[in-house]
């Protein structure tokens, strides 16, 4: 389930705690965006895919799970994917907070509650972000959709910008 809260005058990511365990707070266009941490098969979806990804993950990309990422501009805009693949030296930097540029692919996996956020909002921000890759995992359905981001910002299906990418099986995620 999520939830939404307007607040008369637009949020700000400084006004976001820093570091927080529990619900996942998502900062949109001054809006925060309140989800509760996935139930445990959503959990057990985001360590398989994460763990597969990480073993085919080739030097100077790592895989991580929940990480921030803010898009600072005319309005603040903070997204925590599921699973996030980032450029390695963007660890060096330290923070807390990860640049869409240094992204190569998102995951989301997916609630009845979170669909359209997930396959509507979320994939046009990446797309504004040029993340080259955004899947969307749909548990009830057991589908991985795959999508590739054209020259033109808009995603199609595709199997994975990336060699690496395109090579994961996902038989694994259903086992």
């Amino acid at each position: 389930m999520s939830v939404s809260v307007t607040s008369v005058f637009p949020l700000t990511w400084e006004e976001l705690p820093r570091e927080t365990a529990g619900p996942r707070m998502e900062l949109i266009d001054g809006s925060l965006h309140v989800t509760p941490l996935g139930d445990l098969r959503h959990q057990r979806l985001v360590t398989r895919l994460s763990g597969a990804l990480s073993a085919s993950c080739p030097s100077g990309w790592v895989v991580l799970a929940g990480a921030n990422v803010l898009r600072r501009g005319a309005t603040d805009r903070l997204l925590i994917p599921d699973v996030v693949v980032l450029a390695e030296d963007a660890l060096d930097e330290g923070g807390v907070y990860a640049d869409p540029s240094d992204v190569l692919l998102v995951v989301e996996v997916e609630f009845p509650s979170t669909r359209s956020v997930d396959r509507l909002l979320k994939r046009d921000l990446y797309a504004q972000w040029r993340i080259s890759d955004y899947w969307v995992v749909d548990p009830e359905a057991r589908t991985l959709t795959r999508l590739e981001l054209g020259p033109d910002r808009v995603y199609a299906p595709g199997r994975g910008s990336a060699h690496w990418l395109a090579g994961y099986d996902e038989a694994g995620l259903w086992a």
